[in-house]
């Protein structure tokens, strides 16, 4: 069954009561510029400012990485068969010198 112009609205449908106008509504974007803050300047400079450990600074570059270069998505061949793969087999040879 069609809306007819007269007809009810249905209920439920529609905002919710209370529901803030998207002017109203303070993005991230806005408050990080209303303060000034650039949070991939912040990483750089904790990244670069060697008062970090290392595993901290890499932490800092693969979060800007995130912003900076697009993900890869996992993706899973159909083409190999490995039901009957064999374990690669790899053999080691110490070279001993002569004492």
């Amino acid at each position: 069954m069609a809306f007819k112009k007269g007809d009810s609205k249905p209920a439920g449908s529609g905002r919710q009561k209370g529901t803030k106008n998207k002017k109203t509504l303070l993005t991230v974007e806005q408050i990080l510029l209303e303060n000034d803050v650039n949070p991939i300047q912040k990483l750089i400079e904790i990244a670069l400012g060697g008062e970090c450990s290392y595993s901290e600074e890499i932490s800092c570059w693969k979060e800007i990485a995130k912003y900076t270069y697009s993900q890869k998505k996992a993706v899973e061949r159909e083409d190999i068969d490995d039901t009957n793969a064999v374990p690669p087999v790899i053999n080691i040879v110490l070279d001993k010198k002569d004492g």
